[in-house]
């Protein structure tokens, strides 16, 4: 993993020296429960998923947030191929968009449907319910509740109850972790498990990733806290995070999803906005170029040699952006498994020492729990 910033004169080092005496409070970020899945061997050994498993499945995730993103960019990494050919993500309730996808394929027994509330209660996920049961009913699908798999918490509420009621097999999602963080856990791993991906290989590589992140704490801990540092003193209070490789464009969208909805709270946090590259390049560069001098930048870039007209468009991004003295890191990872774990482990530790500067807790989300009570179906 390679990280470099760059225009970043005006930083001091005093956040980084007042951390690092404190050890990062690496011992509180490492005893989060959303590492748990990877660190606690008896995570998994209570999971009886094994007998859903075929390669001929077909996978479809129904949820919100990160109830569907965390699979998303997972599977997006290992393969790409197999986003919409194997597993398919349902993020939006809108009729025509659902029936489309669903019309493409022909729908039977090797479907499986997953849907996912840790509270058992977004209206989103039991409108998907709704419809997906009228539609399998429609194309004349028999029994197909047993095609459904729920992940929610063991507590009564709609979706537990509901799957106990029509012996829908439910899985339990750990109340600990919070749907932006269950990556590692049952949440997001059980879509690619499903398909036929091994579940010893992938908590191995998230472990040997995380030992490796520990191992460089204070190296990383530097480059994030530094990069933070310079983002307030240089008052940029726009964060674009540019991918070139479609394989790193839904780890930039699940990060802009962690970081406003960990960081987004008592009028303070950064606004942070996806930018894919090889797009924009043609249409909003004239802007981050050209424009207000409020923003900072963070490329991600997949360590690829064959993609060399990817690497050329990052190459001169970057350099124009450097040139015009704008505030700028990258982040370089090897295409490999492991890398990617260590990617998205830096990015947690990123929101989790900006939550401590900030002073704020970075697990809840008390403004979307507000929003949730308004929104009922």
């Amino acid at each position: 993993m390679r990280l470099n910033i760059h225009n970043s004169s005006k930083s001091n080092h005093t956040i980084f020296d007042r951390f690092k005496r404190k050890d990062f409070f690496f011992e509180e970020f490492e005893n989060n429960f959303f590492f748990k899945p990877f660190l606690d061997s008896n995570y998994f050994k209570k999971l009886n998923y094994k007998k859903l498993v075929n390669n001929k499945n077909r996978v479809h995730v129904f949820g919100m947030g990160g109830s569907s993103l965390s699979s998303k960019l997972l599977i997006q990494f290992l393969n790409t191929k197999d986003l919409n050919s194997k597993i398919f993500i349902y993020d939006n309730p809108y009729d025509e968009l659902i029936e489309k996808n669903l019309s493409q394929y022909k729908i039977t027994n090797n479907d499986k449907f997953i849907f996912i509330s840790k509270s058992g209660k977004t209206a989103e996920t039991k409108y998907f319910l709704e419809y997906i049961e009228k539609y399998l009913a429609k194309i004349g699908l028999k029994k197909s509740k047993k095609n459904f798999i729920f992940i929610t918490e063991n507590t009564n509420n709609f979706l537990n109850n509901y799957g106990k009621k029509n012996n829908i097999i439910c899985f339990e999602h750990d109340p600990n972790i919070g749907g932006r963080f269950s990556i590692f856990s049952i949440t997001g791993l059980l879509p690619l498990l499903l398909i036929g991906y091994d579940l010893t290989k992938l908590v191995s590589e998230a472990k040997k990733a995380f030992q490796e992140i520990k191992k460089d704490k204070l190296k990383i801990g530097r480059f994030l806290l530094d990069f933070y540092s310079s983002q307030k003193i240089n008052k940029t209070n726009i964060f674009i995070g540019l991918s070139y490789n479609q394989k790193l464009s839904s780890v930039n969208e699940w990060y802009r999803q962690i970081f406003a909805e960990s960081l987004g709270k008592n009028n303070k946090a950064i606004t942070y906005i996806t930018s894919l590259g090889p797009i924009d390049q043609h249409s909003q560069f004239q802007l981050y170029i050209d424009g207000p001098q409020d923003k900072s930048y963070v490329f991600f870039k997949l360590i690829d040699n064959k993609k060399q007209i990817l690497n050329t468009l990052y190459d001169g991004a970057i350099k124009t952006l450097i040139d015009g003295g704008k505030l700028v890191s990258s982040i370089s990872i090897e295409n490999n498994y492991k890398s990617y774990n260590k990617l998205i482990i830096l990015l947690i530790f990123d929101i989790f020492l900006r939550s401590r500067v900030e002073n704020i807790n970075f697990l809840d989300q008390p403004a979307v729990e507000i929003l949730k009570k308004n929104t009922k179906i």
